[in-house]
């Protein structure tokens, strides 16, 4: 029988699944900005899904997908021509996060993981994305985010320009305030980098850290101005990336969204929902394009 291959491109990690077999590797790709990328990331998909299983067609959802560029279908063609499958579909990140967690639906949907991206549909052909600006633009409440600001802490604490905190502790174990440095400033990936240091800012603030939840509510509240600023209709608001894990951040992000007039709605919490949502691409591809004209990208062969 053959399947669906389903591959999920984020800014620092890569996975695949077709069935109940599921691969993933860390990656430094940060966004398609033009063509000169394209060819080493199909090589990293190609590799990844090597022997995975006979697909008829795959989705994959992409982070660093601009409107507008050739990037994503001269990406889309490449893959079709180095797979053996009929279709390729290729769509945003937060495309594929809203149809893994609202599917369908008209709604709201945040990924959050190393970099952020809000989306709102309204069931029929409008659309709206906010942020998705990369870490240098913006990225606000993200694990990138986080991170920084976690490490910001830290290193402040270290130095006796801001308050004591158990962030530092958390950060003697990346090293010496020099090690951070060179290792934030020389990375390859610095958003990599500095969001692996989120998780460390979360459980501080589970604990009760002051400095810890101070960053966490911020980045909460990061996050539901971009929820509300891509609200098109009343529906149901997706969660999902690796960050919606914390319990921490889920609560505080629920209590900005009640600050900010969102009262009673219904969350959707599924933090790893990209592969669902890169299966349901494949499958509907037709559909889902027709929800969010722009940010879907479709190849097929031609016999």
């Amino acid at each position: 029988m053959t399947g669906i291959l389903a591959v999920d491109v984020g800014q620092t990690g890569m996975r695949a699944s077709w069935g109940d077999v599921v691969r993933e590797e860390e990656i430094g790709m940060l966004a398609l900005t033009d063509t000169n990328r394209v060819g080493a990331l199909v090589d990293r998909v190609v590799d990844l899904t090597d022997d995975i299983g006979p697909s008829d067609i795959v989705g994959v959802g992409l982070s660093g997908y601009v409107e507008g560029s050739t990037a994503p279908s001269e990406f889309a063609a490449q893959l079709l021509r180095r797979l053996p499958v009929r279709a390729v579909a290729v769509a945003a990140d937060a495309v594929t996060a809203h149809l893994g967690t609202v599917g369908m639906r008209a709604g709201t949907t945040v990924i959050c993981g190393t970099g952020v991206a809000a989306i709102g549909s309204d069931g029929s052909h409008s659309w709206r994305r906010i942020d998705a600006r990369g870490y240098l633009l913006g990225d606000f409440g993200s694990g990138f985010w986080i991170g920084q600001r976690g490490l910001q802490a830290a290193l402040d604490a270290l130095e006796g320009r801001g308050p004591g905190t158990a962030l530092v502790e958390a950060s003697i174990r990346l090293g010496t305030p020099a090690d951070i440095y060179q290792a934030s400033m020389a990375s390859m990936s610095a958003p990599r980098y500095l969001a692996s240091f989120a998780p460390a800012v979360l459980t501080s603030a589970e604990h009760g850290d002051k400095i810890a939840l101070a960053i966490v509510t911020e980045a909460a509240n990061q996050l539901a101005c971009s929820i509300m600023a891509a609200r098109l209709v009343d529906g149901p608001i997706g969660l999902t990336g690796g960050l919606m894990r914390s319990d921490v951040l889920t609560a505080a992000l629920g209590a900005a969204l009640k600050r900010l007039g969102m009262v009673d709605f219904d969350s959707i919490v599924l933090p790893d929902a990209a592969l669902k949502g890169a299966l349901l691409l494949a499958e509907e591809h037709e559909h889902a394009a027709s929800l969010f004209p722009g940010l879907i990208t479709v190849e097929e062969t031609h016999d």
